[in-house]
């Protein structure tokens, strides 16, 4: 009964909307702070006075466009225009010098044009352990989305091959499933994007949040490692929407498209986008073969049979900003991957000529979203996602590094993975269902309260069409989790101090049907988990330029449905793993130049962090399709991120550069790997370095055009594929290096912007390897086309 009136308060419960909030002080020229100063919005009602630290604030006001006005006796009066957006929080500092000057002469001495701080700024300013990513440059650029994020200090980004191919993810050490994906607040696979997030168009983000280790309540998940957050664009007044296309080698072209619809006065809008991608991955890799007296040798060979192509569409219609709701939409999605499979997670072995693998998702998703008075707001999402995953491995030939079929292979196999599981047209299906609340009261400027609730539950089947007596694959599977949250934030001393204490509650119950081998008989096993767990962030601003800020959470990841029941594809299902659980900690300092247009801008930043893992969950890889997720150690992460970007007073030359240092290593004191207690965990780079420079030449044709000349590096060092001590020679990923240079020319066309972009990736054509030591491509040339409207 506790229990019932429990969730009927959180789900009765309303989310807090932030408002437009303008602040600053008021000073002399000798940064003496100015009490009683006279602060005025012109043509409104609207008006308030410094207290004795100088300091003002104005709050709850609409969007919209002001002129502020700054008066007191014997001081020269200014006035500045304002242009505030949706949950503004601006601070205007402002310097009065002695003088009587009055407000119509200041007007023309002192007009300054401030906007409101970006999204990136503020989000970065909260007690949250975010980074924001911002997209308006890397849209134009003709790198994937994960490789975009691979140039983020802290963060990893390691695939298997070309495009399409498996990602891993590694945030601080931590990887894979332990760090969740979102689109808008809702998880990636729910919006179809079951391929990863690589596989999401560039030009359908706007910006990246990415919190580390310690994740906010309103995500409703049991991420352990972190989470990733994408947000699309926000849909203007009108119509617009912006095209992309891009070619390049080894048989790659990406296309992308959003249109978009708003008519403010009825509050109607429409949002439609969609992509298209292909690539042939027929890029060079260096591999061992056999010669005609059967002796080892290695050769240089094309990549074959690891073809990749995707599309989907979304369409998103509603209503916004009403008076009885802040948005209610409906959006319908569907995505359809297929996937040729080349060579095992190791790369060794014979190759594959004919394994293939697809995947299609359709769902939908309804939003809620309003604000009731001033200090109250409701957010719902709920929705149902289908996902259906194909396997065909049926061939009867066995392939070489060529691409041939083997003389005399016929009918001497079925199935090329492995002999022993033979051959194989397995489906699998998930129906999922999934819903959000969001829900928040600000008590008064100083305190809020928020809650969450996140229920999901997964249904999985499938049916492996060659199997004519027991079918593991036809088992029927559920998965139910909820997760609850509530968090407390204190805003303090005129905002220079912001905390957020949180709680939050994982529950679990699996149910699966299961074969006794003994018997020949099925039963249904069943198991429940429940674990609690709790965390908080502190930030403190010392001033404009310096600031700090402190989280930690002790964190649960819940085991999720391919862990447990596998995908039919790949990975096998282990009902037996434990859920994992880490203390995480960040350790953070800011450091930004004071804000004035007529000199050069910097920032700085660093990180010290600690993850502390225990019952780890691990992907353990195997040759054929017996990989499987284990339960095998207790982990340690430790380490250091630094970050620091410069940019010219006029915009045209900027630098950008980051550093991550981290160890990873094993804890165990028992069990299996408790005898490599002490070394690095296998196949995490430890230490990896991102830079860049930019530099722009405007009006080039008597027009205000521009044209960018970029350069971008990444640095890996050596790092072990197995376990160091495990041999006298362990197998070591060596030291690699990549550089990408490109030029950018901006235009427009009748009013419709748009960018042509030439990119050489791999510039000097290094080998590196990657994920399990597989090869990554070399050169590559690339152009991209990208139109705004």
């Amino acid at each position: 009964m506790k229990l019932k009136l429990v969730l009927l308060f959180v789900f009765s419960t309303t989310f807090l909307m932030a408002q437009n909030t303008l602040s600053g002080k008021i000073n002399d020229p000798q940064g003496n702070p100015l009490a009683g100063v006279n602060i005025l919005l012109s043509g409104t009602p609207i008006s308030t006075k410094t207290n004795a630290d100088g300091f003002y604030q104005i709050e709850n006001l609409k969007n919209g466009h002001y002129v502020l006005e700054v008066s007191l006796d014997g001081y020269s009066s200014k006035k500045h225009t304002i242009d505030l957006e949706n949950s503004s929080k601006i601070s205007v500092t402002i310097t009065l010098e002695k003088g009587d000057k009055t407000t119509k002469e200041a007007e023309n001495l002192n007009d300054v044009v401030v906007k409101s701080i970006s999204e990136k700024r503020k989000k970065e300013q909260t007690a949250q352990a975010v980074s924001v990513i911002e997209m308006k440059e890397a849209k134009f650029k003709t790198t994937d989305l994960g490789e975009v994020l691979a140039q983020t200090q802290g963060i990893s980004v390691r695939r298997s091959g070309g495009l399409g191919s498996r990602t891993n993810f590694s945030m601080n050490g931590l990887t894979g499933n332990q760090i969740r994906f979102f689109l808008e607040g809702i998880p990636l696979e729910y919006h179809g994007y079951s391929f990863g997030v690589s596989t999401v168009p560039v030009n359908l983000i706007d910006r990246v949040e990415v919190y580390k280790g310690v994740v906010p309540i309103e995500f409703g998940v049991d991420a352990l490692g972190g989470a990733v957050n994408l947000i699309t664009p926000k849909i203007k007044s009108g119509f617009s929407g912006s095209f992309s296309a891009q070619a390049g080698s080894f048989g790659t072209y990406r296309t992308s498209l959003i249109l978009n619809n708003y008519n403010e006065k009825t509050g109607f809008f429409i949002k439609g986008s969609g992509f298209y991608d292909t690539s042939q991955n027929n890029y060079k890799v260096d591999v061992d073969v056999a010669d005609d007296a059967g002796k080892i040798k290695k050769v240089t060979v094309p990549r074959f049979h690891d073809a990749y192509k995707g599309y989907g569409v979304q369409l998103i219609t509603g209503l916004k900003d009403r008076s009885w709701a802040k948005e209610l939409s409906i959006e319908g999605f569907y995505t359809d991957y297929t996937k040729e499979i080349q060579h095992n997670q190791l790369m060794v072995g014979v190759p594959y000529g004919e394994v293939m693998t697809y995947r299609k998702s359709a769902g939908s998703v309804l939003t809620y979203r309003n604000n009731f008075g001033e200090n109250i707001m409701l957010d719902i999402i709920s929705g149902y996602n289908y996902r259906e995953r194909q396997f065909t491995d049926v061939s009867d030939y066995v392939y070489n590094w060529y691409g041939e079929r083997i003389e005399g292979s016929a009918g001497n196999v079925r199935g090329e993975i492995s002999e022993s599981t033979g051959p194989s047209d397995t489906y699998t299906w998930n129906n999922d269902v999934f819903s959000r609340l969001k829900a928040s009261w600000k008590i008064n400027n100083q305190y809020a309260v928020s809650f969450s609730s996140a229920p999901t539950y997964s249904k999985q089947t499938g049916d492996d069409r060659l199997i004519n007596g027991y079918d593991p694959a036809t088992a029927v599977r559920d998965y139910f989790t909820w997760v609850n949250g509530a968090d407390f934030k204190i805003n303090a001393l005129n905002e220079k101090l912001e905390d957020v204490f949180f709680i939050k509650n994982y529950w679990q119950k699996i149910s699966s049907e299961e074969k006794i081998p003994s018997n020949n008989s099925v039963i249904r096993e069943n198991r429940n988990a429940n674990y609690f767990g709790f965390g908080n962030g502190f930030r403190f601003k010392f001033n404009q330029q310096f600031a700090t800020r402190l989280t930690y959470e002790y964190a649960t990841r819940l085991p999720q449905t391919d862990e447990l029941f596998g995908d039919g594809q790949f990975i096998q299902g282990n009902l037996n793993l434990k859920p994992e659980r880490s203390h995480n900690v960040n350790f953070e300092l800011f450091f930004t130049s004071k804000t004035n247009f007529e000199k050069s801008s910097w920032q700085a930043q660093t990180n010290l962090f600690l993850r502390k893992i225990d019952n780890q969950i691990l992907f353990v890889p195997s040759v054929d399709r017996n990989n499987i997720y284990q339960n095998v150690f207790a982990a340690t992460s430790k380490g250091i991120e630094v970050s620091g970007s410069w940019t010219s007073k006029n915009d045209k030359l900027s630098f950008h550069a980051n550093s991550t240092y981290q160890h990873f290593y094993n804890d165990s004191n028992e069990g299996i790997f408790a005898a490599y207690k002490g070394d690095r965990v296998p196949n995490q780079p430890y230490f990896f370095a991102n830079g860049g420079v930019n530099y722009s030449f405007h009006n080039i044709s008597g027009k205000p055009d521009k044209l960018s000349l970029f350069l971008d590096a990444r640095y890996v060092y050596e790092f072990f594929r197995s376990w160091e001590s495990a041999s006298v020679n362990p197998f070591v990923i060596p030291s690699q290096q990549t550089f990408d240079f490109g030029t950018t020319y901006h235009n427009n066309l009748n009013g419709v912007k748009y960018a042509l972009t030439a990119e050489i990736q791999n510039l000097t054509n290094e080998k590196n390897y990657d994920f399990f030591g597989v090869q990554k491509p070399g050169r590559s040339f690339n152009i991209k086309l990208v139109t705004q409207f």
